[in-house]
């Protein structure tokens, strides 16, 4: 329970830094974080994790191409980043679908904990925003 909690609280900062310090992008990505974080919450409160978890599979593809768009938008490095970052989560769904003998450890640990740096990568985006926009006035 209390890794869920202080996954909730760097979430919540995360979307608190972006909405005081980040642009409309930053912004954006921190809230497809928040959603597709309290999708899965409430569509797989419990998961198993011994078969491929089809619900969160699906949120994370949402979420893929939410941050794939922000990439399109911008000419910063850093939506790349945590594009890449989902595309692995990505990845390990589907290698327990094509390999159901992925032990449920490590494929649950793939899946939950490949958000931290999606996370801090937002955080540190967010955080230089505003100076990245300063600089050039």
């Amino acid at each position: 329970m209390w890794a869920v909690a202080t996954y909730y609280g760097i979430l919540l900062l995360t979307v608190a830094v972006a909405m005081w310090r980040g642009g409309h992008l930053e912004r954006w990505a921190a809230y497809t974080a928040l959603l597709a974080s309290v999708c899965t919450t409430v569509l797989a409160p419990a998961p198993d994790w011994s078969h491929i978890e089809y619900s969160i599979f699906a949120i994370d593809i949402v979420a893929l191409a939410s941050f794939w768009f922000i990439a399109l938008k911008t000419q910063r490095f850093w939506p790349y980043w945590i594009t890449g970052w989902q595309l692995i989560a990505i990845f390990g769904h589907l290698q327990k679908l094509m390999f159901s003998e992925i032990l449920a450890r490590p494929y649950a640990l793939l899946s939950m904990y490949i958000s931290y740096p999606i996370l801090f990568v937002i955080l540190y985006a967010s955080g230089s925003t505003r100076r990245t926009e300063n600089a050039g006035a």
